[in-house]
């Protein structure tokens, strides 16, 4: 899957090079439009008659034009009348919460880190990672053709590589856009085989006494997803994620609601809490940059919002959210049940009405974050060989659609690879696709890509503030790939050689749970 895609993104580079190449037209009256990107339909033009007005040409291709003053602007991918550019900001608000909220997983990351260690890095990440957010929204305006986290790393690149010649700028250049492609791919890719196993047992919780296994499960969510293939781009998904976020928001009240009902920190034995080991940290280094590892899909968000400098104001509403349940979910998950809690929350309560309904609605949001965590690497690879989500041709839909069948189908085979009897291998999947990507495209790679774009604006308190986050999110990459991988090969079953069933699907089943020995006493308040 992964030579599929290098070998589209350098088909992509081609395009943006080659396709079009020397072909200019007439917009308002003036020759000035570079015209790259696979043609759909012939390009037809007029010219505007009179005062300083343009027309703008109807055709599915990448499209710059430059203002009555000289100045270029860009019309990015999709049609060049401006059609790809229609999600509101409350739109692009939703699926950014939806797709960065991950406050059920927060407990066990606290668990793993410790509470000083998970503390200091749930403080340090608010902090970086809403300001690299920045860095990208300032990136994307400034230059609106870089649109998406590739292009904006390579047009970073060759700024920064001025010093060198531009035929060696131009190769840094590209290999920086094909090593972004690679982290972009990595990240989302392991992320959505986490999505869909958190799906597969959800059904296997919620349906208990049947004979299905988790790997039918999975196979069985693989074809309960192909219907949200069909959904073009992040502009058309919005509607779903209006749903979805009312879910988020029922998920932390049910959460809070089982902790203050079933109150497992009286129960006997009563949660422990473990000393954390450096491997162990490592391991919540990593799911702590997938807690904040949004960013990789912010350029490709802006890219279709309406208007592009309203995202200021998506991060802060997003964050302000995010936050805000991060700390609930953190903290009073972790004081509740200790080192025993379970990377699905779900497994760590009780089975009634109100785990039911939280587990009910978890299902259908990872079951959107299938889609939606996919969203970026499809759309990338798609608009790069001309399958354009603005495109109405009924050809293009339905190469696009069998692309993306077969693309799940890849990562629905890594799932049943994977698939264990527990909810550790989600964690150490999460911790792999926030360190491998989520690291590099949140951590580090904003502060990078300013400093290239704006060295004369680098003084010596951003210098070291820059600095800072560049170390610490290698050392989350390095030290969370290792840590992630070895925790991913300890719990993986291997192809259908996993347990049939979770192991322990309820509370208080296991003998790691605070309440094992006395059981509930006030469950029966919600049954």
């Amino acid at each position: 899957a992964l030579a599929l895609a290098l070998a589209l993104a350098s088909d992509a580079l081609k395009t943006s090079e080659e396709r079009g190449k020397g072909k200019r037209i007439m917009v308002g009256g003036q020759e000035g439009v570079s015209v790259r990107g696979s043609f759909e339909t012939e390009v037809c033009s007029t010219s505007s008659q009179g005062g300083g007005e343009r027309s703008l040409v109807d055709v599915d291709v990448d499209v710059d034009y430059y203002e009555a003053d000289g100045s270029r602007r860009s019309l990015l991918h999709g049609r060049a009348d401006g059609s790809f550019r229609r999600s509101p900001s409350w739109g692009v608000t939703l699926n950014a919460i939806v797709y960065m909220f991950a406050g059920m997983s927060m407990p066990a990351t606290m668990a793993t880190s410790g509470f000083t260690a998970g503390t200091l890095m749930l403080l340090y990440s608010f902090v970086s990672t809403y300001h690299s957010g920045e860095l990208i929204g300032a990136l994307c305006e400034k230059f609106p053709e870089a649109n998406s986290y590739p292009k904006l790393l390579g047009l970073s690149v060759k700024k920064g590589m001025q010093k060198f010649s531009s035929k060696q700028a131009k190769r840094y250049s590209e290999l920086a856009v094909l090593g972004c492609i690679v982290l972009q791919f990595l990240a989302y890719y392991f992320d959505t085989i986490a999505q869909l196993l958190y799906v597969s047992q959800y059904f296997d919780q919620l349906v208990p006494n049947s004979n299905i296994c988790q790997w039918l499960w999975l196979i069985i969510t693989f074809f309960l997803v192909l219907p949200l293939l069909l959904v073009p781009g992040f502009s058309e998904s919005r509607w779903i994620a209006v749903p979805t976020f009312l879910g988020i928001v029922m998920m932390v009240v049910i959460f809070v609601m089982e902790i203050v009902v079933t109150e497992p920190y009286k129960c006997n034995p009563g949660p422990h809490y473990d000393m954390p080991s450096s491997y162990s940290i490592l391991l919540s280094l990593s799911a702590f940059a997938y807690m904040f590892g949004g960013h990789g899909m912010f350029p490709e968000m802006i890219r279709e919002m309406k208007k592009p400098k309203d995202f200021s104001s998506v991060l802060k509403w997003t964050y302000a959210f995010i936050m805000a349940s991060y700390i609930i979910c953190g903290y009073l998950g972790y004081w509740a049940y200790g080192s025993s809690v379970n990377a699905n929350i779900n497994l760590s309560w009780p089975e009634n009405a109100m785990n039911i309904i939280s587990i009910s609605i978890q299902l259908i949001v990872c079951y959107y974050c299938v889609y939606l965590t996919n969203a970026v690497l499809l759309l990338n690879i798609e608009i790069g060989v001309g399958l354009l989500p603005s495109s109405r041709k009924k050809a293009i839909r339905v190469k696009r659609f069998v692309f993306r069948v077969l693309f799940l189908a890849l990562q629905t085979i890594v799932g049943l690879l994977l698939l264990g009897g527990s909810g550790d291998i989600i964690l150490g999947l999460q911790a792999l696709s926030g360190a491998i990507g989520m690291s590099a495209l949140t951590y580090f790679l904003p502060f990078l890509m300013y400093w290239f774009c704006f060295p004369h604006e680098m003084t010596r308190k951003k210098i070291a503030w820059f600095s800072l986050n560049i170390i610490v999110g290698v050392i989350i990459m390095i030290g969370g790939v290792m840590s992630s991988v070895t925790d991913i090969l300890e719990n993986s079953g291997g192809i259908l050689n996993g347990y049939c069933h979770l192991e322990y699907r309820y509370s208080p089943s296991n003998p790691q749970d605070p309440c094992f020995i006395s059981g509930y006493n006030r469950t029966h308040l919600f049954e």
